[in-house]
């Protein structure tokens, strides 16, 4: 009887130290494994590291990029009375249709989105008067209104100076960055100049205050 507990604890005894040597040989294959997945994989993962650096760079490069497109207004609260008496006075403007197919392509070019509610003047600032062009954004505003909304507000100003044309987009910014959520009207370049700036961003904010302050008067709706 003794003899046959001692040989039935030698099985069990055996069992337990093949069970514990096939776990670690299973170890052993996991780690090779394992290994030559990240021998394999290398290539695979430095490509990710570049890929993820490079749209790093580009988003920060993006973001550069936009932010050259805005302008800093010193004088903020009488910026945007301003931007919004002029608002209100390009909204309220009659539809004209263009005089001929230069003045139509001058519209659809540089005051998009106008539905035909454009006004042109001039302005003097010493060397001669410059036509001016500005309109509002009435597509947006108008399909945002109609939701009960005001933040779609943007009214455009271009100058048409020789040689070039300058532009700026003055915009009612709902959240003008992330650290402030006061509503705003804000000044941009356009696109197209935000990069070259001909002018230095001091220099065309006084030019747009100037436009701006003038707008209600150049603008407006004649009495009948």
């Amino acid at each position: 009887m003794t003899d046959d507990l001692d040989k039935q604890t030698r099985i069990e005894r055996h069992k337990t130290i093949r069970m514990g040597l096939m776990v670690v040989a299973l170890l052993i294959v996991a780690a090779v494994l394992f290994g030559v997945y990240r021998f394999v994989t290398a290539p695979v993962r430095v490509a990710q590291d570049t890929t993820q650096t490079i749209t790093r760079t580009v988003e920060e490069t993006a973001t550069a990029v936009l932010t050259r497109r805005h302008i800093e207004v010193r004088e903020g609260r009488k910026f945007s009375r301003l931007a919004d008496a002029a608002h209100a006075a390009l909204t309220a403007l009659p539809e004209t249709r263009p005089a001929g197919l230069g003045e139509r392509a001058f519209r659809l070019a540089h005051l998009r989105g106008s539905q035909n509610k454009v006004c042109r003047f001039t302005m003097d600032f010493g060397a001669g008067p410059v036509p001016v062009w500005t309109a509002a954004d009435n597509a947006d505003f108008e399909a945002n209104r109609r939701m009960g909304g005001e933040a779609e507000r943007q009214l455009r100003i271009v100058w048409e100076t020789e040689p070039d044309i300058l532009g700026v987009s003055v915009q009612y910014a709902a959240q003008y960055d992330r650290n402030d959520d006061a509503p705003r009207w804000e000044l941009l370049w356009r696109r197209r100049d935000s990069l070259s700036k001909p002018m230095t961003d001091a220099l065309m904010s006084e030019r747009t205050m100037n436009a701006l302050a003038a707008i209600p008067e150049q603008c407006g709706t004649p009495a009948p």
